[in-house]
C-alpha cells in the first residue's frame, strides 16, 4: 500500500531488487523531459537503458512512479 511521508507518496510496487545508478539515472532524465504525470513516455523511453536480466515488466509506468517517488523522497534537496 501506500504510506504519505512529507509531500509525496511512497508506493511499493513491482520489483524489490534495487535499481542500478544507470537505471535512476536515466529515470530521473526521462521525467525532466516528460514530467512526472507522463509515465507511459517515461517507461518507454528507459527500456533500452535496463540491466541485463532485467523482468519485461521492470520499467512499468506503476513501478517508474513508484520508483521515482522513492527517489524524491531519499534525496536531499540542494541548499
Amino acid at each position: 500500500m501506500a504510506s504519505g511521508i512529507g509531500k509525496h507518496k511512497l508506493l511499493v510496487i513491482g520489483p524489490t531488487e534495487p535499481w542500478s545508478v544507470r537505471e535512476k539515472l536515466c529515470l530521473a532524465t526521462s521525467v525532466m523531459k516528460s514530467g512526472d504525470q507522463n509515465w507511459v513516455s517515461v517507461s518507454r523511453a528507459i527500456k533500452p537503458f535496463a540491466e541485463p536480466g532485467r523482468p519485461p515488466d521492470w520499467f512499468s509506468q506503476k513501478h517508474c512512479a513508484s520508483k521515482y517517488s522513492e527517489l524524491l523522497e531519499t534525496t536531499e534537496a540542494p541548499k
